[in-house]
């Protein structure tokens, strides 16, 4: 099924390319860890508290 109003532009492979998630603050903290572990993404920018925080869960 298809939607002709909709338009994304295609997922990239992981392994070829790079894929960085912007993302900060503890509401984001169950977004970017189930992006890391599912593998989504290869890299990530954020502040120093969602750094330590996402550290702790790990």
């Amino acid at each position: 099924i298809t939607n002709d109003r909709v338009s994304s532009a295609s997922l990239p492979s992981r392994e070829k390319s790079l894929v960085i998630a912007l993302a900060m603050g503890e509401r984001k903290l169950p977004g970017i860890l189930a992006a890391a572990n599912r593998r989504l993404i290869n890299g990530l920018i954020t502040d120093e508290r969602t750094a330590a925080a996402l550290l702790a869960n790990i």
